[in-house]
């Protein structure tokens, strides 16, 4: 029975109540830096399941997808097949991810010094693109003689391990986007940043190809959820398997 200092309706209060405003006040107070991934995660599904104890379904798509990247990058039919989970948590982690990726990019169109001058900013927009997919992309950023942002687009979508790339193609919509260089990156869904040989190959093919009408090849980076290989920093322009360090 409530007693006459405690409101009977704060009583029936469900724990997970209380466990909600420690989780924000945490939020608050560092900005999420002390938080682990699923405490995290839970903090957002508060926000699209007012009415449940979450923390069993933030454990959940983590174990099953294994990072919080990973889970707001999920499309948004995939996240609808998750049992417990409907249109709300879908928007939210597609708004989430759709925000970071608006953020990434502007960071890089908007200053006025080459893209390239801030690789990290370029990885983080590359993975932000196409890191999390489960199956390999091809993205292409067009550049102008400043080094500075064109155009970028998607080229190509292929399988859970390749992605098939026409160096024609590539000089085709380099031409067409008057860029006078690319960058180029794609993502390995294993998570494995290392070049395989078919992107060696294909990354010496699309330079030769791209050179021989006056337009370079600023890099091809390869991106996963967790980690990044640049063959310009890493391998130079690649000629044979044998060049990879």
């Amino acid at each position: 029975m409530p007693t006459d200092k405690t409101p009977a309706k704060e009583k029936e209060q469900p724990d997970y109540i209380g466990h909600r405003q420690r989780l924000k006040a945490r939020f608050i107070a560092d900005g999420g830096r002390s938080m682990p991934d699923y405490e995290m995660l839970e903090l957002i599904l508060t926000y699209a399941i007012p009415r449940r104890d979450v923390k069993p379904l933030a454990k959940s798509l983590l174990r099953r997808y294994a990072t919080l990247g990973n889970v707001l990058a999920l499309p948004m039919e995939k996240v609808l097949q998750t049992e417990g989970v409907g249109e709300n948590c879908a928007v939210l982690f597609s708004l989430i991810h759709a925000c970071a990726k608006k953020i990434s990019w502007e960071n890089l169109e908007n200053r006025d010094v080459p893209i390239l001058s801030n690789k990290q900013e370029i990885v983080e927009y590359c993975r932000s693109c196409i890191g999390y997919s489960s199956h390999e992309n091809l993205l292409v950023i067009y550049l102008n003689c400043r080094g500075r942002y064109m155009a970028q687009n998607i080229e190509q979508v292929g399988t859970t391990s390749a992605v098939m790339i026409s160096p024609r193609d590539i000089v085709a919509k380099a031409l067409l986007n008057d860029a006078s260089g690319i960058i180029m990156a794609h993502n390995h869904p294993s998570g494995d940043t290392t070049p395989s040989k078919a992107d060696v190959e294909m990354t010496r093919q699309v330079a030769s190809a791209l050179k021989s009408v006056g337009i370079k090849l600023e890099d091809h980076i390869i991106v996963s959820a967790t980690s990044h290989y640049s063959i310009r920093e890493r391998a130079g322009y690649i000629l044979s398997p044998s060049d990879i360090k």
